[in-house]
């Protein structure tokens, strides 16, 4: 039997959830896009551990630049966390639920402070645009991690649906199989809509970071943003077009994508050692 339909059939075992002061100028400011490494994950035995360390850091943490700073940082490591745990073949959302709602819950609280401290009349600007471009980074990291967990639904589906329709309603593995579409159907819905809510989920707390940020800073970063795309659309129309005639060429970043999911396709096979 296929492996994606063993891992359909897993995916049915566990009940599912769905997720979700510095100087004025308007010089953009050098942002630190250093990646984040997850260290423990969710379901670590010492997970705990390494989250009360984060809310004793921050309990002993007074400045409130630091501790927006820290919220954010420590909200990208739930987004890690997030990328690390759906790379799994058994990945199932709800295996990521609380890390994504934490990584809501430091933003919120990062967007707080810095609305608050404008309101007392702080020139939060810089830090509320290192913030924002982090947030950016952050939800581009989730949205890939769930296109790649929504793929890797839809092609167990699929494998699920081809297996079922060579099976008569008799057969003993059709009820399993069934219950297993069924499951892994709505898993992939569940992911689709994680997709259609990101941006929304985060658009309060990005409305604070573009106020903080003022006018001008605010409008720098759509231009750069607008200008980025220009770029990326050029970029990836160049690479389309060195698909040769016969498809069996395909050069870009969408193609490294679909590489990766196939990889982690493979890995959940030998995974399951079918």
């Amino acid at each position: 039997m296929s492996k994606f339909i063993i891992a359909g059939i897993m995916f049915m075992t566990v009940p599912f959830a769905t997720f979700a002061q510095t100087s004025a100028t308007t010089a953009v400011p050098t942002i630190d896009t250093t990646v984040v490494k997850s260290g423990l994950l969710p379901g670590d035995l010492l997970y705990f551990l390494d989250r009360w360390a984060e809310a004793l850091n921050m309990a002993i943490t007074i400045n409130s630049e630091k501790k927006a700073r820290k919220h954010l940082e420590y909200a990208l490591e739930r987004v890690a966390e997030v990328d690390e745990v759906l790379k799994k073949p058994t990945a199932k959302l709800e295996h990521v639920e609380k890390a994504k709602s934490n990584f809501e819950e430091r933003v919120a609280k990062a967007a707080s402070i810095v609305n608050e401290e404008k309101n007392k009349g702080a020139d939060v600007a810089i830090l509320a645009r290192e913030l924002d471009d982090k947030l950016d980074d952050a939800k581009e990291t989730i949205r890939k991690a769930l296109k790649k967990h929504e793929y890797a639904s839809s092609v167990a589906e699929s494998e699920i649906r081809e297996k079922l329709a060579t099976l008569s309603v008799e057969d003993s593995q059709f009820k399993g199989l069934t219950q297993a579409l069924e499951s892994i159907t709505k898993e992939k819905s569940d992911t689709k809509k994680e997709l259609d809510d990101l941006d929304a989920d985060m658009d309060d707390e990005q409305e604070f970071f573009e106020e903080a940020m003022g006018k001008e800073l605010s409008a720098q970063k759509h231009m750069e943003q607008n200008e980025n795309r220009i770029r990326e659309n050029a970029i990836r129309d160049m690479e389309m077009s060195e698909i040769d005639i016969d498809g069996m060429d395909i050069d870009g970043d969408d193609v490294d994508d679909l590489e990766d999911m196939i990889k982690r396709g493979e890995r959940m096979m030998d995974d399951l050692n079918i």
